[in-house]
């Protein structure tokens, strides 16, 4: 199982989809995020499609740094909270500010694990993400999506994709656990907050990619919630 590097655009990385009151300790990009970008790499529109697949992180560690935690931007935007069919309210009380975090100069490596994906296309027999990454990256004239590949909001280009053999350099890994003091979304809800989950981890010290090694535990599942109450979209 190889893994896929990512390294996105130097000045603004990931913005946070979530709603202030919902946000979490963002300090890393979040699986959820991850899954909806390979999604667009692959020119996939169902999110249910790969339900199921396993997520592992690892992320270039800073030189020099004394944290090994990306720089954080706070970028000022207009939030519309009246978007459809309500011209009066949208003139009247519709725009405010909102201010959205970007992570700035991030560069990790995603490990994907298909080999549990119950989603949509593995139910038709299709091919799986991860044989779909590797599909996207090495013919990419063969896929057909709508605009650029982000990570966030689609401001956010990614500046680089590419399948590793051997990675070089010092990762720290992302590691699920319930005690951990970062929370990261899983699941992003993009229509209101009832299907948003969030899981904990903790960050691993810098180590070479010789001493990495991946367990079980290290994958974080990709759960479609909305399927234990409404067909899957």
């Amino acid at each position: 199982m190889n893994a896929a590097r990512t390294r996105p655009s130097p000045l603004c990385e990931l913005s946070q989809v979530i709603r202030p009151f919902l946000r979490g300790n963002v300090s890393r990009c979040a699986a959820g995020n991850v899954y909806g970008m390979l999604l667009s790499l692959v020119g996939e529109w169902k999110r249910a499609a790969h339900a199921g697949v396993r997520l592992a992180f690892a992320y270039a560690a800073k030189a020099n740094s004394p944290s090994p935690l990306p720089k954080t931007a706070t970028v000022l935007r207009k939030l519309t909270r009246f978007k459809y069919g309500v011209a009066a309210k949208q003139a009247v009380a519709g725009s405010a500010p909102d201010y959205v975090e970007t992570l700035c100069g991030l560069s990790f490596l995603c490990w994907i694990d298909s080999d549990d994906e119950h989603g949509t296309c593995a139910q038709m027999g299709a091919p799986r993400l991860e044989a779909r990454v590797h599909e996207a990256i090495s013919t990419p004239e063969r896929i057909t999506r709508s605009g650029v590949v982000c990570l966030g909001m689609s401001d956010d280009a990614i500046d680089d994709v590419s399948v590793v053999e051997e990675p070089k350099g010092a990762w720290c890994q992302l590691i699920p656990t319930p005690t951990g003091t970062i929370e990261l979304p899983v699941w992003v809800d993009h229509v209101g907050s009832i299907d948003s989950r969030w899981q904990r981890f903790d960050l691993r010290l810098p180590a070479t990619v010789g001493r990495l090694s991946l367990a079980a535990s290290d994958f974080v599942p990709i759960v479609d919630p909305r399927r234990s109450s409404r067909a899957p979209q």
